[in-house]
């Protein structure tokens, strides 16, 4: 029993059915409170700083926050995307493990902003995350690029997993920190089936290469001149005493005993 299964016999009792639909809503309902300019999405961010000065609201509400694409088309084709793949993966896993995996980014990313507390946080890697759980699990799923090229969910997951390597690299302390904090969730459910996936592949590459090099190996060699079957493949071979001879080999015998 893996401690994921421990946890969800304790506590599954408290975990949210269809909590991406609930995120969904929130995100929407924050959206257009902006948009309406009832209250400023700013309101939602995560910042440490404004949490310790009694804002507690914000360790919850950073997951509401919209992504960045502030266009109605664009937005809405980001929520349906988070909401399928989401129902996908509760549908997989299970309430009590996709709750755990949503919860578990936020918790990760409240932790990671105590370090940098002067910056403000966003959900956008922890709807990364559930993207790439996604392309995981179901990496030939197909989406419609610009609702016309189908492509499979396993390539735009690399373009997607590049692009975050070079904002790690290229980013600043702050932004490393929070990629790492953000990643942690898909790595703890994932980490050891890509670790023993990586394994065996390198075990079955190990594998097929000792057996390209057994098939490159002659099977007959010439005790004489050292030709092979490989070398001179239009050769014919000979044994005697566990030695073998060619034909050549063995004419040249047979004519200097003449």
């Amino acid at each position: 029993m893996t401690w994921i299964d421990r946890l969800e016999r304790r506590f599954s009792h408290f975990a949210i059915t269809n909590l991406a639909l609930y995120l969904v809503v929130g995100q929407i309902l924050v959206w257009t409170a902006n948009w309406f300019k009832i209250l400023p999405v700013e309101w939602f961010y995560l910042n440490p700083i404004l949490v310790l000065n009694g804002q507690v609201w914000r360790l919850v509400t950073f997951l509401f926050v919209p992504p960045v694409t502030w266009h109605p088309v664009f937005l809405a084709f980001a929520w349906y995307i988070f909401w399928m793949i989401s129902s996908a993966l509760e549908a997989q896993w299970g309430t009590f493990k996709f709750n755990l995996y949503i919860f578990l980014g936020a918790a990760f990313t409240v932790l990671a902003s105590l370090v940098f507390p002067y910056l403000y946080y966003t959900n956008y890697y922890i709807a990364l995350t559930v993207f790439f759980a996604f392309a995981t699990l179901y990496p030939n799923h197909e989406f419609l690029l610009f609702f016309i090229l189908p492509v499979k969910v396993k390539w735009l997951a690399l373009i997607s997993l590049v692009l975050l390597v070079f904002s790690f690299f290229a980013g600043g302390w702050a932004g490393r920190l929070i990629i790492s904090a953000s990643m942690a969730n898909y790595l703890l459910f994932f980490g050891k089936d890509l670790h023993r996936s990586f394994y065996y592949r390198k075990r079955r590459q190990a594998h097929a290469q000792k057996m390209r090099d057994i098939q490159d190996q002659p099977f007959h060699i010439c005790s004489v001149c050292g030709a092979t079957d490989k070398s001179h493949p239009e050769r014919e071979f000979r044994y005697r005493g566990g030695k073998g001879i060619c034909n050549v080999c063995l004419e040249k015998e047979v004519n200097s005993k003449v």
